[in-house]
Order: C-alpha cells, then structure tokens, then sequence
C-alpha cells in the first residue's frame, strides 16, 4: 500500500511542478520525509531502526533526488513530462516494492 501511496505522490508532484526549477535535495529530502511519516502511520508503530531501515531510506532518498535531477533536464515539453513521470512512478512502485530485499543483499555480501 505504501509503493502504491508514493507512486502516486511522485507522479502528482512531477506533474504540477513541471513548470518551475527543482530544489531536488531539498524536495527528495521533504519526499522521504513524508514517506517515513506515511509508513509509521501504515504500520501503527515506530521503526526498528537498524542498519537495514537506515539504508532503504538512503536508498529511497537518492532515487527521488536523481527521479527529481532528472525531470528538470528531460521533461522539456508536456508529453515527455508526462510520458517521464509515469516511468518513474512505475519504477518508484518496483523500487519499494523490492527495496528491503535488495537492501538486506547489499549487506550480507
């Protein structure tokens, strides 16, 4: 439920802020916050917070800062904002869906 709730944050944020200049840190920053805000609300409970929690959101916030980098340099016109906001929401939707497996294989190797 979280991946699908992001995805579509992602997409609505890309689409009405297709018009301005990007403050990527900052608002991959601001993303990840609220995404940690929305999982603990989804959960009901806090994090265990180890290495493994620390890493996925390191991971979660370096794909929407790049997702975010990105926009600003490929969203040119509508259609391609469009077309590119629905690649990353797809590809936001696969990333939280496999991220803690890939996370737990990163640090068992």
């Amino acid at each position: 439920m979280l991946s699908i709730l992001g995805s579509l944050i992602i997409v609505l944020w890309l689409l009405f802020t297709m018009n301005r200049r990007k403050q990527s840190f900052f608002e991959a920053s601001i993303f990840t916050i609220v995404m940690m805000g929305f999982s603990c609300l989804m959960q009901r409970s806090w994090p265990d917070v180890n290495n493994v929690w620390l890493l996925t959101w390191v991971a979660h916030w370096l794909f929407i800062f790049i997702a975010l980098w990105l926009f600003d340099i490929i969203a040119v016109s509508t259609t391609s904002a469009v077309v590119y906001s629905l690649v990353v929401c797809i590809g936001y939707y696969y990333f939280e869906s496999h991220i803690f497996a890939l996370v737990e294989h990163w640090l068992n190797k």
